[in-house]
This record gives C-alpha cells, structure tokens and sequence, in this order.
C-alpha cells in the first residue's frame, strides 16, 4: 500500500534551480495549478485518510510537505494542517516532515518544526563555488549564504539531514569536507533526473552504458572510500541501503531494491498522482483525472503509470531481468529508464554505473570479513568486466508481453 504521501503544497518557489525536475526540464503544467494547497484541500485529503487507513488496516503515515518551496506557506497553514491531520485521522501513527531549500529558514521555523514534530531536510549543492552556479534565485544570485545559514541553525535545533544532487564537478573530496564541515549528521545523495534524450549535463549519448563510462560509478566509489576512512562519519543514506542490500536486507527506494514504491505525490488542486519527479520525462506525463475532492484514495491504483512505478522494480526490461545485480539494482529509478522510443522498456541511463559500484562494495564487504567465514557462507568476490560481457552476450529472457506493452506505451513515439 501507499503509506507515503508528498505533498506539494506550494506549485512554485523562490529558487530557480538549473536542473530541477519541477521548472527546468520541460513540464510547464504547473502554471495552470493553484500556486499554493488550501486548507480545505488538506482537511478533505485527511478525511480521505481516514478511509484509506481503515480500510486497508494501516496504523502508519508519512507525509512530506514538499514543493515548489514549502516555506512560501504560513505558519499558520502548518499549525493547521498537522492539527487537521492528527484530529481526523486517529490510532495512527505520522511521520511528519518537509523538505525545503532553506531559504527563510530561520529560529522561528525550527521552533515551530519541532513543537510539530516535523523533521527538517534541507537541500543544498556543496561548496559555494559550485552551489551558487545551479540552487540561484530568480535574479541568477546564488543560494549558498542563506542555506549554509539554515544548516549551521538547524545543526542543534533537530535538522534531520541534508540532501544533495551528485554534480561530478565537484570532487567526493570537495563535497566531503563541505559536509563535515558543516557538522552534518545525516546526509543523502540523488543521481540526478534525466533520461535518454535528456541527459544530465556532461553525459555523451553515444557511451551512455559502455563499459569504461562510468563517470558516476567512479565519483561515487571515490566518496565511499573517503567515508569509509572516517571513523566520525556521517550517515549516507545511498551507501547504507546498498550495503543492507547486498548483505541481503530487505531494503530499498524508489531507486534501489525490489521493493514497491510506496509513494504518492497529492498536488495543490489536489490531484493525486505518481512521483513528480517522473515529470522530467515529458510534459503532462503525471496527469490524471483523480483528486481527492472527488476521489477516494485507493482510484490511484487505477492509474496505469502509477501501477508501472509502484511495481517499478519487478517491470523491467530484458536486460535488467538478465543482471546478476538485480535484486539489488532493482532496474533503478523509473524515470532514468525512459526513451522516446521505448518509454520505460530500457535499462536505466546509470546502468553500468550501478554494476560497478555494486560490485565494488560487494568486494570491500568480502574484504572486510575473515576468509574462513567467506567459504562457510559460499561468498565470492565478482567481477564488473565479467558481468558486463556476460549481459552482452546473453539472450533475451522471456517477459510477460502486457508488462512489455506497458513499459512502451508512454513512448513518445
């Protein structure tokens, strides 16, 4: 069941991120929705809740104020919202928390966060030099001073963690010692949206998952090593999950793992549809016809794209289903899969990059245990060079030609 739901409460921000999903990579669809949720769509989505929850026997949520930028809302939309949610939707248990860019983020907020229970994530790109070229404002002036600011006050006021897009300009050195610099607790990393005719800057089409292109895997090996090596080092969320992955765990995101992608974005007019960040693929890709002024909770499942991303991890194409790394892979984010030619019948743009780095920390984890235990439990060490060839000269398998259809039929073309 869906037991995450982000609410995108304001439809625009005050950032003019370069490479954000939302603004900048082709969907304009969010001019023609309310630039901010009211307080009667949350009391109506709450009520909806309640349903939901009894009749699926759920006893957990989370909900994730998101955005556009979630401080653009008063404070008083907050106090309201959670008292909305906490007295409509009884015997469960929230999960509250808002991701914002930190701009206005200021003692008064995390006074109110934390008298909410509201856990805060910030974003925020690195060092200056490179956080001021990508997070500005409208008028191209750079972010960096203001969220910095916003880190350092949240460091002893309940700051839950920062998040960060991997920009391979900067060095894992660089980024690392921003980081720690800041005396940040927890921190997590994104690869970046983009698909197959819409790459992440710096990525050539013609090598996309040839075997020494791994730009990514090679950058994020680097800054495992560097992590690694700290005995006081800050929880990363991407290295942890890939470890409990390949140790077994039932673990897993909406870009790793095999488990079902839980989520469900709730828009300012009140339509509920699939993660908007599936948006970079094309305009109008997420929309739908449900709202929950109109729809009860459980119609989502109805949405054909929403059943592709739920079940993102087991619909995947040939290749992935070939992959010694799978499980753990879990064929990758839905939205770095897409082609105008395919849809989501490709592999993801990171493909070869998630192999190698799989396999690395694979081998480091067999590196770091007695090699008497290795034999017991049957561990050998693997091989990219070897997988790789291995998919390459395997044959397609069998796939159940609906899901085939499925993956295709958002295709462009």
């Amino acid at each position: 069941m869906v037991t995450s739901f982000v609410l995108k409460v304001a439809s625009r921000c005050n950032l003019n991120c370069s490479y954000c999903y939302m603004y900048n990579l082709g969907d304009k669809t969010y001019l023609k929705q309310p630039k901010f949720m009211s307080v009667n769509t949350i009391t109506v989505f709450a009520e909806k809740l309640r349903t939901y929850c009894k009749e699926n026997n759920l006893n957990y949520l989370q909900i994730v104020f998101h955005g556009g930028e979630p401080l653009l809302l008063s404070k008083d939309f907050y106090k309201q919202s959670i008292q909305i949610f906490t007295d409509i939707v009884k015997d469960v248990h929230f999960d509250f928390v808002i991701q914002t860019n930190g701009v206005g983020l200021n003692n008064e907020w995390y006074q109110l966060f934390n008298d909410l229970n509201i856990r805060v994530g910030i974003s925020m790109d690195g060092p200056q030099k490179y956080h001021d070229e990508y997070r500005v404002f409208h008028n191209g002036k750079g972010s960096y001073h203001e969220v910095r600011e916003a880190i350092q006050l949240g460091i002893d006021n309940g700051l839950h963690g920062v998040l960060s897009v991997v920009n391979l300009k900067i060095s894992p050195h660089e980024l690392y010692d921003e980081i720690k610099g800041l005396n940040v607790n927890s921190f997590n990393i994104l690869l970046p949206d983009g698909h197959f005719d819409k790459l992440p800057d710096g990525l050539e089409k013609d090598k996309i998952n040839t075997y020494q292109y791994t730009l990514y895997a090679d950058w994020l090996i680097e800054l495992f090593n560097i992590w690694k090596q700290d005995s006081n080092r800050p929880n990363i969320r991407f290295f942890k999950t890939l470890i409990q992955l390949i140790a077994g765990e039932d673990e897993g995101d909406q870009m790793l793992g095999r488990r079902l992608n839980g989520v469900a974005v709730l828009e300012t007019n009140g339509n509920l549809e699939v993660a908007d960040s599936i948006r970079a693929c094309y305009e109008g890709i997420t929309r739908n016809n449900i709202n929950i002024h109109t729809n009860d909770i459980d119609d989502i499942f109805n949405d054909t794209l929403f059943q592709i991303y739920i079940n993102s991890h087991d619909m995947v194409c040939e290749k992935c289903l070939n992959c010694p790394v799978y499980d753990v892979c879990g064929g990758g984010f839905l939205g770095n899969r897409y082609s105008n030619d395919n849809g989501f019948d490709n592999p993801t743009i990171y493909c070869h990059d998630i192999i190698k780095l799989v396999t690395f920390l694979q081998n480091d984890l067999i590196d770091s245990l007695p090699v008497e235990s290795c034999a017991e439990m049957g561990l050998e060490k693997v091989s990219y060079t070897e997988i790789v060839q291995e998919l390459e000269m395997s044959g397609e398998v069998a796939i159940n030609g609906s899901v085939k259809n499925k993956l295709k039929a958002y295709s462009l073309v």
